[in-house]
Order: structure tokens, then C-alpha cells, then sequence
């Protein structure tokens, strides 16, 4: 049955911290280093997202001994060792499959599984049929076949593509040459069964890799389990696995995905929001982990062309944020994407003209002239991913960008990031921080109380606080001077920076550095400004003594002119003075919102 997520529309900036899944391209590498090594193997953050259930689900019908400790936080227990036993399936699994007879290993629409599964399959004794979904029948693993077929592996794939056959334990070769031009997980699968080889194996490219930065992800993946891999240019040299026994039990923690987090960093470069992903590694082998240089690449203006070959993944995310800058974006290094969950070239490039952007493929990416307004052409539009995760998501942050977008079958996220529309809707009931500065007389206090109220958020002024804490400010700073002061009010600031909040500040607070640095990085600030004869008439009216000891219009005019520059430099939205009462909330609110639905960067 068909569901539709409709998408919500972002009021204003959000700000959010997401544990993310476990990465899935780390998840099932590392599964399968545990299941070849000695000993015993507890991986931690292995999110049972589809491709990595089918994965496990598939190893334990090969009599692995894999199993799940808890599934929920992606803990499992594998005992390392090579099934050296032949079964026979249940009776008559092949048949209802549409196959031959032996255990069938259904991989639904899961590539890397079925990929590294092939490999794995040819070791172990049995006769095993891979197959998937309808999709996954139409994918291409013709040259990973030929691979294992000259390393003496009795099997045949289906023009091409699977389902594919495989009589196990019949591997015996050293050397292989490898085309691994389409996708580089060819050649993970084999280094991920070379160190079982009874000689270890010598793989030689033949050709261009696909998605390098994968295979860097599999190096090191193997690295931390104590195999060994030398590489010399195009040659991988794998020896043959001389690793201790285990004594006790090895602890494996799964990295946070860096391309789950591909979504939200591009909705923070779209919406000045700040989504920070808590666990992932900054120094990551994952081929995302350099989305955000890609990003900074984008802000340029004018024509640009990025070659994404080594971030595949992340074409999606970076065509919806190049249909809002400015100039035009050819995406290239993207030719395998056409042989992905679906062809992911087209499915872009359809889905996106749905929304009015200008974008066209080609046969190695595709061209997004930007700045184009990206307007609607009319209400209620359906993007449909195509039962693809990534499409899912990109297209999920279009529609927080620009409201009115439903998301077909979203259940297809479940792939890799099962919790993504729950952390969605959490992120957009989260705004950020938004702090009021000004002079005092400016009607900071008011302006805050009355937007909070609007927003339906909490309203907070720093000065209260530090009253509330500390006393009358004047009596404070008389007995233990300015500096001390502004000290304890850097504290109460950034204690009240939190999401969800309207922070009124004192006049002053932003005479401190470290204050406005802490704006800047973490707040929406709203400077309300009023002219020199506003401040003398409300001040005067409200018998507000000076604080300096000058007369009252020299110090407003001598601390409007000190301060100006450091309200002018937090400032993300300016109320302009002898603006009315009246408009000024609603002036803050357009603004608010036209920071997340403005046309371009």
C-alpha cells in the first residue's frame, strides 16, 4: 500500500543533535572481518537498517555464528570460523524463489549485501542462489563473476545479473584480474575474503576504480581487525590471515554515517540551521566525511563544476543545494549512479523539474542552473524516490526548504536510516536560539517577550537572570568591577543558548569577544535598532539614570557609537529604527522565515 510523508515546511532556522545510524557500508564490512577472524566479536552501533538485517540474516543461513545481542542499539556477538559444513535448503525454497534448488540467499534491494555476499558464498561449502528484488535482478556483477569464476569458483550469474549460483568452497586461486570500473565493491568483496585463501590473493585492477574513497573505507575496516593489505598502484596484495587466537572477547564500535548526514548538512547550509551529528568521526576513512569541503565549493558564484566521483552518494544532497545558488553547477563523476537503487541520474533530474528547477542530466551526472526561484509550479507535489533511501531524503529537505512536498512509500529509508522522518519532525519542532541585542532603551526586553509569544517558544533575558543570581547589576559592578561582570554574563549567555529559546541580552553583552563569538555560532541574533533621539526620549521617559556617570545624551551617543559595530557584526536580521510597535514582530517573523525560504544562497 502507497504512504505519503508530507513534508513541513520550516518556520525558521532549527537546531538539533542527532545520534545517527551506524554506517551501513561500516556496519557490514566489519561484520564480515569478525565472521573471518578467530575468536569472538561484539560490534556495537551496527542500526539494523534493512541492508544490514539482510546481511546478518543471510550469514546465519550460511551457518555463521552471528547473532544479535541487542538489535535495537545494533549489538551483535559473531564466532569467528569458516562454515566448513554442506546442508540442503528447506525443502523447496528454491523453487518458490523462481531458482534452481539450493539456499537462497535473497538479498532484496540491498547491492553491497548481495556484492560481498557473492564472495563469501564461493568459500563456503554449499550450493547457494543470490538473488534480489526485481530491481536488484537488473543490476549488473557480471565482472565480479568472471573474477571469482578464474579463481576456480564454480558459478554463473543471469546475463550479467543476478540471481546468480554459486557451489561453495571451490575457490583455489592467487591472482585475479579485476575490471572494477562500475563499482569498487567488486573489489571489496574480494579483499574481504582474501585473507581466507589458502595463499592469500594478489588482485590486479584492470582499468579505472569507481568510488575510491570506498575502498579506503575497506582497507581500514580490514586494518583494525589485524589483516594485512599492501597496495602498489593498481595491485591489492592480501596475505593470508596469521592472527592470533582471540583470548576473551573484542569490542568493534560502528562509526556514525557520514552520508546519513549528508541531509542535514546540506539543510544547514539551505537554512542558517545548526544540526549537529554527534557521533561521527572527524577523521573518518568513510568517502563522505568530505561533503562539507563540496559544500564550501558551492557557495561560490557563477559557473562551477564538481567532479563527485569520490562521494557518489552525495550527488543528491548537492544537486537540491546547487538549485539555490547562484550560477550554473555541472555535477560529473556520477556515471554509476545509473546502476544504483534505481537510476538515480534520472530520478533526480525527473523529481526535481516537478519543483520548477532547471536541471538536465547527462550521461556522467547532471546541470542545475540555479537562482532560478525554484517556484512551485503548483501546490501539493508528490516526489516519488523511487524506493530509493537517498532519494527519499534529498528530497525531504527540498521540501523543508520550500513547503508543500509529499514523499511516496517513505518507508524506503529504512535501508539505511530507519529513525530519519522521526528526526525530522524532532528537527522541525527545534528552533535556534534567538537572541535580541540592541541599546538599552531599544525595546529589546519587549521585542523578546512578544516574538516568543508569537512563536509559541520561551521567552529569557540575560539581565534578569544575572539578577536573579547575583544581585543588582549596578551594586555588582560597583563592588567587583566590569570585567567580573561581563565573566558572569558570558556564563548566564550561553547557559540560555538553548534551542527553542528568544534571548533578550543587555545592552552591553556584546562588548564581550567570547559573547560574540558564541552568537555567531550559535544563534539567530536580531538587532533592534533605534536612533540616537529614540533612546534619549524612552530613557528620559522612563527616568533610566545614565550608567557611566555622563550626562545621558553623551553616553547614549558615545555607547551607540562604540557599540554599533559589534551589534552590525552578530546580526543576522536588523529591525530598522522608527519602525512601529506594531510591525515589529511581524517584521521579525518575515525575516525569521525567509532566512529557510529565501530563493537562492
Amino acid at each position: 500500500m502507497n504512504t505519503v510523508f508530507d513534508v513541513p515546511a520550516l518556520q525558521f532556522p532549527v537546531e538539533a543533535d542527532l545520534i545517527l545510524p551506524g554506517s551501513k557500508s561500516h556496519s557490514n564490512r566489519a561484520i564480515i572481518c569478525a565472521c573471518f577472524s578467530q575468536g569472538t566479536t561484539i560490534i556495537r552501533n551496527a542500526t539494523p537498517c534493512d541492508d544490514v538485517l539482510v546481511m546478518v540474516e543471510n550469514l546465519q543461513k550460511m551457518k555463521f555464528q552471528i547473532q544479535w545481542i541487542d538489535k535495537e542499539k545494533g549489538e551483535l556477538k559473531i564466532i569467528g570460523g569458516l562454515p566448513q559444513q554442506s546442508f540442503l535448503p528447506p525443502s523447496g525454497e528454491g523453487s518458490r524463489m523462481g531458482v534452481e534448488e539450493g539456499t537462497v540467499l535473497d538479498c532484496h534491494n540491498a547491492g553491497t549485501a548481495l556484492r560481498f555476499l557473492v564472495s563469501v558464498a564461493a568459500l563456503v561449502p554449499g550450493d547457494w542462489t543470490l538473488t534480489g528484488d526485481a530491481h536488484m535482478q537488473k543490476r549488473p556483477i557480471g565482472d565480479l563473476v568472471s573474477a571469482l569464476r578464474s579463481l576456480g569458483a564454480e558459478i554463473t550469474d543471469t546475463n550479467g545479473c543476478p540471481p546468480i549460483r554459486v557451489k561453495g568452497g571451490s575457490l583455489k586461486g592467487s591472482v585475479v584480474r579485476l575490471n572494477a570500473s562500475m563499482s569498487s565493491q567488486y573489489l571489496t568483496s574480494l579483499l574481504l575474503i582474501a585473507p581466507m585463501l589458502p595463499s592469500g590473493l594478489t588482485i590486479e585492477l584492470d582499468g579505472p576504480l569507481a568510488s575510491e574513497s570506498y575502498m579506503e573505507l575497506t582497507l581500514q575496516t580490514m586494518m583494525d581487525y589485524g589483516f594485512k593489505i599492501e597496495r602498489k598502484l593498481n595491485t591489492f596484495i592480501v596475505q593470508i590471515s596469521a592472527r592470533v587466537p582471540i583470548s576473551g572477547v573484542v569490542t568493534y564500535d560502528v562509526e556514525g554515517d557520514w552520508s546519513a548526514a549528508g541531509s542535514w548538512l546540506v539543510l544547514n547550509e539551505l537554512s542558517r540551521s545548526r544540526i549537529r551529528c554527534v557521533n561521527l568521526h572527524a577523521d573518518s576513512t568513510q568517502a563522505d566525511r568530505s561533503l562539507p569541503e563540496f559544500i564550501v565549493t558551492l557557495r561560490k558564484r557563477g559557473d562551477i563544476t564538481i567532479d563527485c566521483s569520490s562521494i557518489p552518494d552525495q550527488v543528491m544532497n548537492l544537486a537540491v543545494l546547487a538549485a539555490f545558488r547562484n550560477g550554473k553547477t555541472t555535477i560529473t563523476g556520477a556515471k554509476n549512479l545509473r546502476h544504483k537503487e534505481c537510476d538515480r541520474l534520472a530520478v533526480i533530474t525527473s523529481e526535481l523539474k516537478k519543483v520548477g528547477v532547471l536541471i538536465t542530466e547527462h550521461s556522467d551526472g547532471v546541470i542545475i542552473v540555479g537562482n532560478s526561484k525554484n517556484q512551485k509550479q503548483n501546490s501539493n507535489i508528490c516526489l516519488d524516490p523511487h524506493d530509493d533511501h537517498r532519494m527519499a531524503m534529498c528530497f525531504s529537505i527540498l521540501g523543508l526548504k520550500i513547503g508543500a512536498i509529499g514523499i511516496k512509500d517513505p518507508h524506503c529509508t529504512a535501508k539505511s536510516y530507519p529513525a530519519f522522518f522521526d528526526h525530522l519532525v524532532s528537527v522541525t519542532a527545534s528552533p535556534r536560539p534567538i537572541v535580541i541585542v540592541g541599546m538599552r532603551g531599544a525595546g529589546k526586553s519587549s521585542l523578546g517577550r512578544r516574538l516568543a509569544a508569537k512563536l509559541k517558544l520561551k521567552s529569557k533575558d540575560s539581565d534578569h537572570v544575572f539578577v536573579e543570581k547575583h544581585g543588582p547589576i549596578k551594586e555588582y559592578i560597583a563592588a567587583h568591577g566590569w570585567a567580573e561582570f561581563r565573566e558572569k554574563e558570558e556564563q548566564i549567555i550561553e547557559a540560555l543558548l538553548t534551542a527553542g529559546s528568544v534571548v533578550s541580552l543587555g545592552g552591553g553583552a556584546t562588548e564581550s569577544k567570547k559573547t560574540r563569538s558564541m552568537l555567531k555560532g550559535r544563534a539567530v541574533v536580531i538587532w533592534v535598532q533605534a536612533t540616537k533621539a529614540e533612546l534619549l526620549q524612552r530613557l528620559e521617559s522612563g527616568k533610566r539614570p545614565a550608567i557611566t556617570g555622563l550626562p545621558l545624551h553623551e553616553e547614549v551617543h558615545k555607547l551607540l557609537v562604540e557599540r554599533a559595530p559589534n551589534y552590525k557584526e552578530v546580526a543576522t536580521i536588523m529591525i530598522p529604527p522608527k519602525l512601529r510597535y506594531s510591525a515589529q514582530v511581524p517584521f521579525a517573523v518575515k525575516a525569521l522565515r525567509a532566512l529557510v525560504h529565501s530563493d537562492s544562497l
